[in-house]
């Protein structure tokens, strides 16, 4: 996707932010996970089944993915399993459990606020691409 460059007001992504971290209460309350794990499960719904391959997708560090996935297996939505490509390495696989949790958030309600939907709209008029 190419990259899109527009002058902003700086001061203003605050605001997003704080619609960002409203989101992410909103979906811990309606499904106990983290935004990040939440996002985590929906990346490797889309075949990302490697730790490291999940965190690139995700721009995460290693050791922040590897923490999202003690948490995610904690919770028992996630097995890690021998690599079968790598013995060295695991991949990782989403549990039954795991799987309920995902098709769950493919169609959670979430109230977008404000200045989150404003930039959404910007941004898909600015690309014509449907977020």
């Amino acid at each position: 996707m190419k990259e899109l460059s527009v002058d902003i007001d700086l001061c203003s992504i605050r605001r997003i932010i704080t619609d960002l971290k409203d989101i992410e209460e909103a979906v811990r309350g309606q499904t106990s996970l983290s935004l990040n794990e939440a996002l985590c499960l929906c990346q490797h719904d889309k075949g990302n089944s490697d730790p490291s391959s999940l965190a690139k997708e995700m721009g995460l560090s290693p050791s922040r993915m590897t923490r999202i996935l003690d948490s995610l297996s904690a919770k028992g939505y996630i097995e890690r399993l021998p690599s079968e490509q790598d013995r060295r390495s695991v991949s990782v696989r989403v549990t039954a459990q795991g799987s309920r949790m995902t098709e769950t958030l493919h169609s959670i309600s979430l109230e977008i606020p404000t200045y989150l939907r404003t930039a959404i709209q910007q941004l898909e008029t600015a690309t014509g691409v449907t977020l």
